[in-house]
């Protein structure tokens, strides 16, 4: 009997000492902390190639992000250089009524996917922001704005999802000078009521500063998602300050 009970002691003890199974378990002292999903992975692959590993490249500063007076879509007003720093931001141009399927759809399907996607990722969620802007104030007023961008405003599971600013400008006078500073050309169509313009993304750090300018042809949320991931690992919120 103390022979059994000698040894039902030791098997609790080394019970007690060993590793518990990964459901719950305390890591050790040394334990290499799993590493985290790359942000790119949160959107299905796309066609447009192999996205690189965020941090592995830099992307050096282009020039201060512009500023400006702007309404949101329940009317009230900001400076549009406050909506856009603080946060890694990506600034998009659209205008509500463009029917280009390669144009401002195209850039809002692409908004879209990595909206729905950063519910799963909390550093998204906490510092980063999509901001879309309107170039034709005349009509997209902040109530037509509200309408165009019902989905995502009204979205019960919002406040999971990384913040999205929709904004439009009292006036053209008051949208020139944003244009102006941010290369954004518009000009009517003859004939139509649409605009001419380029398809154009801006990413913007938290400082106010231009990172990277996207066209038809980087719109692989992928690529986005890796460039905020690279700005997050040089800021340090994902990992040690780059030097």
């Amino acid at each position: 009997m103390r022979v059994h009970a000698s040894i039902v002691g030791i098997l609790f003890a080394l019970l007690l000492a060993a590793p518990t199974s990964a459901h719950g378990s305390t890591r050790g002292p040394h334990a290499h902390p799993r590493k985290a999903v790359p942000l790119a992975a949160l959107v299905p692959a796309q066609e447009q190639g192999e996205v690189p590993t965020a941090g592995s490249y830099a992307l050096p500063p282009i020039k201060l992000a512009g500023d400006g007076g702007v309404l949101d879509h329940t009317g009230h007003a900001h400076r549009l250089a406050k909506v856009t720093s603080g946060r890694i931001t990506l600034l998009s141009f659209i205008f509500a009524n463009c029917s280009d399927p390669s144009g401002c759809p195209r850039a809002m399907g692409t908004l879209f996917e990595i909206y729905h996607a950063s519910e799963n990722s909390k550093a998204l969620v906490d510092s980063a922001r999509l901001v879309t802007l309107s170039f034709d104030p005349e009509r997209d007023t902040p109530e037509a704005l509200a309408s165009y961008a019902h989905a995502a405003i009204a979205d019960p599971d919002s406040k999971r999802k990384v913040p999205w600013s929709f904004l439009t400008t009292r006036s053209k006078t008051d949208l020139k000078p944003i244009l102006e500073h941010y290369g954004q050309p518009v000009a009517p169509r003859h004939g139509s009521d649409q605009l001419n313009h380029l398809l154009r993304l801006y990413l913007i750090d938290r400082k106010g500063q231009i990172r990277n300018i996207y066209g038809l042809g980087m719109l692989d949320p992928r690529f986005l998602l890796a460039d905020i991931e690279t700005l997050l690992l040089e800021d340090g919120t994902l990992g040690p300050k780059s030097q």
